[in-house]
């Protein structure tokens, strides 16, 4: 039991610093490993400085472009295989898009990047860039004929930009390059090889991958010829991920495969810091002054020789610094293409999670059955021979393996741990706890099978557990975290204290039982009544919990707390659960899960109270329904309704009429209706549904069931 505890408290604490071996790691084994020798195959073609100066361009991209089709002509005299533009021919130039379409048509090997622009609540986080013309930066929702109105907080829409239409044609191949770049961490470690909430796109790099093989080697699947490469490439993986395991392979060229049918996302292995790929000045080969590029891979994008900070489109890697600077988008596209081309991504053969769990299991076995300092030693010893090994397979074979987080943080946890960790401390919390609840839901002790005689222990193991049908309820508070940032642990308890005592009063007064308070959660039954009766009894206690609420936030004299209530009804198990001198019982099952579900469904709509039809529909309450959903972990979806009144049974409002359109995909006729629905006024279901109608007439999603599927909960 000390062991199982220790493991726990150990795992707890590494997953509060899941990201350190990710900041820290990669770049300390990048390091340790060194320069790697990078594939002959790939040239960067560099809009630099000298060319700037050389050819009167300044900063400006859009005046590079009378350069380029003399670029691409040189390029093909040279028997370049193909030549990939860092750029996207978005706005046209009529002045010089003839002669570049008619250079690409005639070297017949030029590909260009296309814009990805996100948008996260209508014009606000606007993210794309700055090829992205002027005249596409309006909101996602306006230039999908929505007028006004936000995007749900949680989505984000994604539109694809091309090339002009005078260009487009003339290239081999397009697609996207995008690049996580978090706000909190800028350093690029990951790349996208495929968008796969963008119709399963692939990435440019990928796409230049599968253009250079197929032009060198050929397939054995070969590519329709009406077919752009993007589109093949983005069918072929919807094919695996419609398939199972090696059969879904075994539909793919094989050198195809590993790339395909794998990871959306790879872990970059970066050759070295800035310009260790080789690199020519845009001027100097445009000038011919630049040989020995027959059957290379030429990446032409902007990159400057001296680094210098401000520039746009400019990257931390692990592997800059203050003396590097940061490395250009061509850079970084040109090494996703080298990696794809070696097979040389760095690869995680394990979760690190399972890592830290194997990890935390020796470290615990051996601090248990050892003497102390022995244990101390040999833990050390052992964690020494880990990092040795995970340096040696990291610069032999890519392999990574979490360093930092076992040597530095979990190790000393595990000595801190097993001087300070006691048994005794464990069953005080326990009853702590236990205490609290009492004190806070009286009205609970009447549930629990509590036997005061010297017989305790029998009665209550003769009612361990206990098959029952009905309601179950989970509330939780929205922005949690924010709430608790800022106040102390004593203050947050006062806090809870005062709205347990206010959420729990309508569960006693309506007939149900507090089954369980975790953190900002509560969980609440209904069994002992007739079917109709706890239907009842449940709906109203929830707008009773609505309304406590709202009258505690009044005389708080804090900031409002927002209560999210979820109800589903089915089959559930009490099971008993004995700690120390207390016994109570806690609900546990499916039933239990969905509606927690549900309740984190409300943060999607907007709502506050969601229900399954299945129990609204015996009941008077005013409600209305807000579609089928299919929510993480069930694989059955889920009909529900919102509640918004003690009777009156089912209300409407045009929303319905909407929401049937959208079901049977008819787009159009759904943005319409919840485009009506809003012009009456706020309504959160109404905006979910019409950023999910715009987005979905722009890409039809496949095998469309009516179902709206939640990847989050």
């Amino acid at each position: 039991m000390r062991t199982v505890f220790f493991i726990s408290f150990l795992s707890f604490a590494v997953s509060l610093l899941h990201d350190f071996d990710e900041s820290l790691g990669i770049v300390s084994l990048l390091k340790y490993r060194g320069l790697l020798s990078s594939p002959g195959e790939v040239v960067l073609v560099a809009m630099d400085e000298t060319s700037e100066a050389e050819l009167g361009v300044g900063n400006d991209l859009t005046r590079w472009r009378r350069y380029h089709a003399g670029l691409i002509r040189e390029l093909h005299r040279q028997g370049v295989a193909l030549v990939v533009f860092d750029l996207q021919f978005i706005r046209a130039d009529p002045e010089v898009d003839s002669d570049l379409a008619d250079a690409m048509r005639e070297a017949g090997n030029v590909l260009a990047s296309d814009c990805i622009q996100m948008f996260r609540r209508a014009t606000e986080d606007f993210f794309g860039r700055e090829e992205c013309s002027e005249s596409n930066k309006d909101s996602a929702l306006s230039k999908n004929g929505g007028a006004g109105g936000e995007l749900a907080e949680p989505l984000v829409a994604l539109r694809r930009i091309s090339a002009n239409p005078q260009l487009q044609p003339a290239l081999l191949g397009h697609a996207p390059f995008v690049l996580a770049n978090d706000a909190e961490d800028a350093t690029i470690r990951e790349t996208w090889l495929y968008l796969d909430g963008l119709g399963e796109m692939p990435s440019l790099p990928v796409v230049a991958w599968a253009a250079y093989l197929d032009r060198m080697q050929g397939f054995e699947q070969s590519k329709p010829w009406d077919a752009s490469y993007m589109d093949w490439l983005a069918e072929l993986r919807r094919t695996c991920l419609a398939a199972n395991g090696d059969r879904a392979s075994q539909k793919v060229d094989q050198r195809l495969a590993g790339i395909v049918c794998g990871e959306e996302s790879r872990f970059i292995n970066f050759y070295g810091p800035p310009q260790t790929l080789r690199m020519e000045s845009y001027s100097q080969v445009l000038q011919g002054k630049v040989a020995d590029l027959r059957g290379k891979v030429v990446f032409v994008g902007k990159a400057n020789r001296q680094y210098a900070a401000g520039k746009t489109d400019f990257f931390q890697t692990p592997l800059t610094d203050a003396r590097t600077g940061k490395m250009a988008g061509v850079e970084i596209m040109a090494t996703v293409f080298a990696n794809l081309l070696e097979d040389r991504f760095i690869r995680t053969p394990l979760a690190h999670g399972a890592v830290y769990a194997g990890f935390a299991l020796m470290l615990a076995l051996l601090l248990s059955v050892l003497p102390a300092w022995t244990g101390y030693a040999a833990t050390a010893l052992f964690t020494v021979s880990y990092v040795l090994i995970a340096l040696w397979l990291f610069a032999r074979h890519a392999v990574w393996l979490p360093i930092m987080t076992p040597a530095f943080v979990m190790l000393p946890t595990a000595w801190l741990t097993s001087l300070v960790m006691a048994r005794r401390e464990l069953l005080i919390e326990r009853r702590r706890m236990l205490a609290f609840v009492r004190r806070v839901f009286p009205q609970w002790a009447g549930t629990l099978p509590f036997a005061e005689s010297g017989n305790r222990k029998a009665t209550f193991a003769a009612m361990t557990h206990r098959e029952i049908r009905g309601v179950c309820l989970a509330t939780d508070i929205e922005g949690y975290t924010s709430l608790a940032a800022g106040r102390s642990a004593e203050q947050m308890w006062e806090l809870l204290n005062a709205y347990y005592q206010v959420l729990g009063r309508p569960v006693g007064a309506r007939g149900g039982a507090v089954a369980d308070v975790t953190g900002d959660s509560m969980m609440a039954v209904w069994f002992e009544l007739s079917e109709s009766e706890r239907h009842t009894a449940a709906c109203l206690a929830a707008l009773d919990m609505q309304a406590a609420v709202m009258q505690f936030n009044q005389t708080s004299g804090l900031e409002p707390i927002r209560t999210r209530i979820g109800l589903y009804v089915g089959e559930m198990i009490l099971g008993g659960l004995e700690s120390g001198q207390a016994n109570h019982y806690r609900a546990i099952g499916d039933t239990v899960n969905t509606a927690s579900r549900i309740q984190g469904i409300n943060k999607f709509l907007g709502t506050q109270i969601l229900a399954c039809r299945e129990l609204v529909d015996t009941t008077a309450i005013a409600y209305r329904a807000v579609g089928r959903f299919r929510v993480v972990g069930r694989a059955e979806p889920v009909d529900l309704a919102e509640i918004v009144a003690p009777e009156m049974g089912p209300i409407d409002g045009g929303f319905a009429v909407a929401l049937s359109a959208f079901q049977r995909g008819d787009w159009q006729v759904a943005i319409e209706g919840f485009q009506s629905v809003l012009k009456r006024g706020t309504d959160g279901p109404a905006n979910f549904y019409l950023a999910l109608a715009q987005g979905y007439q722009n890409q039809p999603p496949i095998d469309w069931d009516g179902v709206v599927t939640l990847d989050a909960k």
